[in-house]
């Protein structure tokens, strides 16, 4: 076990940089995810609602006669 302190401060170094990276790399996926969840998902659950709630209006109207 002759292992330099160099060696040991490159191999943290090397460590972090990779660390960051992959850090990045989750974060831009997350980022990318929340974006298609937000651009089209929420639309389309409030649509999915609008037409359900104005479906509902209409088969009440058409019970009460």
């Amino acid at each position: 076990m002759n292992d330099n302190t160099l060696v040991n401060i490159v191999k943290l170094v090397v460590g972090l940089i990779i660390a960051g990276l992959v850090i990045k790399i989750v974060l831009a996926l997350l980022g990318g995810l929340f974006y298609v969840a937000f651009r089209f998902g929420i639309p389309l659950i409030i649509a999915i609602l609008v037409v359900r709630w104005l479906s509902e209006r209409s088969t009440n109207r058409r019970r009460n006669y």
